[in-house]
């Protein structure tokens, strides 16, 4: 049985919850909602919407979300976006579970959900080309000499993964030729090609920078092949519920793309507003990459969504859908 004392406590909890409650109810009722009265001029204040969107990946990449939040570009569309770092494992279990209501992260992801049996959209495409670097140690100056060598990578059908493959295939070089070495995080990668055990990594830039103390260096970009990194999916349920909200989110994703790519000096704060870790340096580096990355438009590209299933279906031992334009949102037609 809890004290007398540990019950008056609970008991003053209570009534902070409760007059906190009321204070926000209050609030919403005096100027957040369609009705209510701005505090200056008694006119109408714009509604808003609270989305939770939950992005897979630290760095520059996802700084379209960053400037969309940092510069209040969300909110001028009515969207109040709290944002969510998560692994590439817990992205779909976010958006299922009801925690976000988008996820933004390479397309494979949810593309292999949606073989599985669970009901997804795609709503947006913020990164249409694979966002890695190839880096290698001294004796390797070009990918024809990583035939008979080692390649570090993250996991086994991660996109760096996919993306030796097809850097591979576009130098006209058989994958098999080359051995790829999973070590998971990009902290064990590094260490690898520090001691030697591999000669060269795909790495995410500025990840990779600390190589250039023993020599390393940059031998290709995969920044021109296609992949489907930046891709926003929500549930087929709330894109039901809620065509206008994911209609603003798009919009506002527009916006945001249109923003980062003219406002430099912005967007590598926000970057170092979402990644306390990172170097001015380092986001400089980052930003120049990924203007190389970013979409001007972030509307879906039905190609890259097909590339998706297909790889999705190549590692679930099963067959892609012939028709994926259902899994597309499609914003409902004017009335």
């Amino acid at each position: 049985m809890p004290f007398r004392g540990q019950r008056a406590h609970r008991r003053i909890l209570s009534a902070t919850i409760c007059a906190a409650l009321v204070t926000a109810i209050a609030a919403c009722g005096s100027g957040g909602g369609p009705g209510g009265s701005a505090a200056a001029g008694g006119s109408a204040a714009p509604a808003t919407t609270s989305l939770t969107v939950a992005y897979a990946a630290t760095g520059a990449g996802f700084s379209d979300l960053y400037v969309g939040v940092a510069d209040g570009i969300f909110k001028r569309y009515g969207l109040n976006v709290s944002l969510v770092q998560v692994t590439p494992a817990n992205l779909i279990p976010a958006l299922l579970s009801g925690s976000a209501q988008i996820g933004g992260g390479v397309a494979d992801g949810a593309a292999a959900a949606i073989l599985k049996g669970e009901k997804l959209k795609y709503v947006a495409l913020s990164e249409g080309t694979y966002n890695l670097q190839l880096w290698a140690n001294k004796g390797i100056s070009s990918p024809q000499d990583l035939v008979g060598k080692t390649v570090a990578l993250t996991t086994q059908g991660s996109e760096t993964d996919f993306g030796l493959t097809a850097m591979l295939q576009s130098y006209g070089i058989s994958p098999a030729k080359v051995a790829r070495k999973y070590l998971v995080t990009a902290a064990q990668m590094l260490s690898a090609m520090h001691s030697g055990a591999v000669q060269a990594g795909l790495f995410q830039p500025p990840t990779a920078q600390t190589l250039t103390e023993t020599g390393g260096k940059v031998v290709a970009s995969l920044s021109s092949l296609p992949y489907a990194v930046g891709a926003y999916t929500t549930t087929a349920s709330y894109a039901a519920a809620n065509p206008g909200v994911i209609a603003k989110f798009i919009a506002a994703e527009k916006a945001n793309l249109a923003y980062l790519r003219s406002n430099p000096s912005q967007t590598m704060a926000a970057i170092q507003q979402f990644n306390s870790t990172s170097t001015a340096a380092g986001n400089k580096i980052a930003y120049s990459f990924f203007l190389q990355v970013w979409k001007k438009d972030p509307t879906i590209t039905p190609a890259l969504i097909e590339a998706a299933f297909a790889r999705a279906a190549q590692n679930a031992s099963t067959t892609a859908p012939s028709d994926i334009s259902q899994y597309i949102f499609s914003a409902p037609a004017a009335r």
